[in-house]
């Protein structure tokens, strides 16, 4: 869609009285540290969607190369980007929190910098989760991957893995929003989404999403997982403990459908290459497992988070939650890990569970190394 195509367009959606209501708002959050090569293109693609409601913020995490003349420079042509300049470097995590807080949309787009979303990105989410039967926390589109500009891949292999599977086949899990609405719905129909809408069901912490740049949050589900002080100590793959921690509470949607641009470079900070069947894109044991420092993460914050998690859910959705975490946890070298959690735990939960519920779960989760 050219620019006069999105005015036009953001008119009509202007002159639509939509029930007296209007679309949600989106807050694109551009986490940015040394990619200032990158940076305009990031932003230029947030602009060039289809969707009419969106705030794009900038978070700038004391990047040393010309990411802040950059920045000036986009400021010039969009005045209304949000911009959060940190005087110390953080990592991805603390960028991520610092946007959030700065943002005000019920959905959330965290884009890595050096990644770029294609223009139906965000009318496609918004589109899929106005139209969802089951409301989970995230959805997670499909990914193009580019190297040195050129397409190379067009999927990401374990979201297709999952969808070749068959796993995520669920009747009648969309209801078509424009369907419901009719003319009142001011965007285009995208009723053909159907059949690419996967659902990934809660309780799984099996990896089978896109990166970052893919997905699309709701800002209710965020506030489940975000406010946890000791994220910081996570510096770069924060979707480790988004996507887990999240799915294993609201669990998630893939939508068939690429949406974004994964930049295979020699910066990336896992991947090194696109996908090739049967080989890793990166050295094991070269890197941190960030997966597992986000399991870990997870498992004392939802136990800090105990009272609260099980009021608003409910005891067995809290334990099926912290077993799966637990269970993955152990195949990472932290096979003790969950029971050492509940048995410190101990006098907390038993304002939850009786002491002979308790002292199976434990019991069990020693006998299974969690």
């Amino acid at each position: 869609m050219n620019i006069s195509q999105h005015a036009l367009w953001q008119s009509q959606v202007e002159q639509v009285d939509w029930l007296g209501l209007s679309l949600p708002l989106v807050s694109v959050i551009i986490d940015n540290y040394n990619y200032g090569k990158f940076l305009q293109e990031a932003v230029e693609s947030v602009f060039r969607q289809s969707y009419p409601s969106i705030e794009c913020i900038i978070v700038d995490d004391a990047s040393t190369d010309d990411s802040r003349r950059v920045i000036q420079d986009i400021l010039r042509d969009h005045p209304k980007v949000i911009t959060v300049l940190r005087k110390e470097n953080g990592g991805q995590s603390s960028a991520c929190q610092d946007g959030f807080d700065a943002s005000s949309g019920q959905y959330v787009i965290f884009l890595d910098a050096d990644d770029f979303l294609l223009p139906s990105a965000v009318e496609t989410h918004i589109y899929v989760h106005l139209s969802l039967r089951i409301p989970v926390g995230f959805s997670s589109g499909d990914m193009l991957q580019s190297v040195n500009g050129e397409v190379v891949l067009g999927t990401r292999q374990n979201l297709s893995d999952h969808i070749r599977s068959g796993k995520g086949r669920c009747p009648d899990l969309l209801r078509p929003i424009d369907e419901c609405l009719g003319k009142l719905y001011p965007l285009e129909p995208m009723a053909w989404l159907e059949e690419k809408v996967h659902l990934v069901e809660p309780h799984s912490a099996f990896w089978v999403w896109s990166p970052m740049s893919g997905k699309c949050f709701r800002r209710d589900a965020l506030q489940l997982v975000l406010a946890n002080h000791a994220l910081t100590s996570l510096k770069r793959s924060s979707d480790a403990y988004l996507n887990l921690g999240i799915n294993v509470l609201t669990g998630s949607v893939l939508i068939d459908q690429p949406l974004a641009v994964y930049r295979h470079h020699s910066a990336n900070g896992l991947a090194r290459h696109p996908h090739l069947n049967g080989f890793f894109s990166f050295k094991r044991g070269r890197e941190p497992d960030n997966s597992q420092i986000g399991r870990l993460l997870l498992i004392d914050y939802f136990m800090d988070c105990s009272d609260d998690l099980i009021r608003r859910s409910s005891p067995r959705h809290f334990i099926d939650a912290l077993q799966e975490l637990g269970r993955h946890a152990s195949f990472h070298g932290a096979p003790y890990y969950l029971s050492r959690q509940v048995w410190t735990r101990w006098k907390a939960l038993r304002e939850h569970f009786s002491f002979w519920d308790l002292a199976r779960w434990y019991a069990g989760l020693r006998r299974k190394k969690m």
